[in-house]
């Protein structure tokens, strides 16, 4: 069995999707191959997606929310002659002889831009390949209208049905398998062998703050509002690729105990020795806090699907949402007063939850391929 799996570079959530998947299939004897669909069919394309989605986030935040509310109303397809649809199906068509070549037996998107080149493929009959979209968000991507002839939609949730429906979209394609998670989020280590492992100390209350890996987000400013509270607790600062963030927080005399990190691979280790994670609720990042039980306060989502998927969890009681009304201090001193409510949440945290969702997917997709295509 071959699978490829399409990705798009716009944040780090979408490809880090694909190698969860592409993991697993492996172990179950599939041949797998993971490309950027825009890199191959023009690098320069790719950069541009690229940098404007950073661009959008860091400093045009408004207009990107306005244009999503405006892409948020629209519940129709593009028309055959629309320059959007059109700009599809050439990009498409270079994307073609990729697909001819290899000939994959399940095509997994793991971008709304990428599923919507396959449906475009699906559509004029290019590739028989059984076709998934990842919704990589706690929401419904306007754009995933633009895909109803792949053949199947995997949601990080049983409540995005209703929306799906809303959008005109076949609810019996959902797959609620939850968004797929590399393993080691799936398991947990004794909080107190990961703080020692850590190097933290094992019975002071202890905070994860980060901000992805593109290192969006006024870190700086988050530590500030930490350090001038009365209580003490220790917290690891995970800056990304932002390296600039980092020096500038290295330079700071703190009162409290700060433990700085750049970009680091232990995220999973540092889960388990928190007693909360505060970070901006995108979709990757939120699926593996939910698998650790770990409580969340979201802060400074990208304006679009994070908000969406902030709306999500608060009104799912899953995790707290600092604002401007309601800072960041406030929300972990109202956490850290009544441990209870580490707690509740907790329990909340496990009816949402999907730990295995990568082995649930990839299962479910060999059953799907006839067993001749099988190694």
């Amino acid at each position: 069995m071959k699978a490829l799996i399409l990705s798009i570079s716009a944040g780090r959530g979408h490809y880090e999707t694909g190698e969860a998947i592409s993991n697993v299939l492996d172990t179950m004897g599939v041949e797998c191959m993971i490309i950027d669909a825009y890199e191959y069919i023009d690098p320069k394309l790719s950069k541009l997606v690229s940098k404007g989605y950073l661009l959008s986030a860091q400093h045009i935040p408004k207009l990107s929310s306005y244009l999503y509310n405006i892409l948020v109303k629209k519940n129709t397809p593009f028309r055959t002659l629309s320059v959007p649809h059109m700009a599809n199906t050439v990009l498409a068509w270079d994307l073609k002889k990729y697909i001819e070549e290899t000939r994959p037996d399940v095509i997994i998107c793991t971008h709304v831009l990428s599923a919507i080149l396959v449906n475009v493929m699906k559509t004029r009959g290019w590739t028989s390949a059984l076709a998934v979209g990842i919704i990589t968000d706690f929401t419904v991507h306007p754009l995933w209208e633009e895909t109803r002839n792949i053949d199947y939609y995997v949601t990080p949730s049983e409540l995005l049905e209703f929306q799906m429906q809303r959008k005109g979209l076949d609810v019996n394609k959902i797959l609620p398998f939850g968004i797929p998670i590399k393993p080691r989020f799936s398991k947990k280590i004794d909080r107190k062998k990961a703080r020692e492992m850590l190097g933290l100390e094992t019975q002071k209350p202890t905070i994860l703050l980060m901000s992805g890996s593109m290192g969006y987000g006024k870190i700086d400013e988050s530590i500030e509002m930490l350090d001038h509270l009365s209580f003490d607790f220790q917290t690891m600062v995970v800056c990304g690729n932002n390296n600039n963030m980092y020096k500038r927080i290295k330079r700071k005399n703190l009162q409290k105990r700060f433990d700085i990190y750049g970009y680091t691979n232990q995220v999973d280790l540092m889960m388990d020795a928190a007693d909360c994670i505060i970070t901006k609720p995108g979709g990757l990042t939120s699926s593996e806090a939910l698998a650790k039980g770990l409580p969340m306060i979201m802060i400074n989502p990208i304006p679009g699907q994070e908000m969406r998927n902030a709306e999500f969890m608060l009104n799912n009681g899953i995790a707290l949402y600092a604002t401007k009304s309601f800072p960041l201090d406030e929300a972990i001193f109202s956490l850290f007063k009544h441990p209870d409510r580490i707690q509740n949440l907790q329990a909340t945290i496990a009816l949402y939850a999907k730990k295995n969702a990568s082995k649930t997917l990839c299962k479910f997709l060999v059953e799907q391929i006839p067993s001749k295509a099988l190694k």
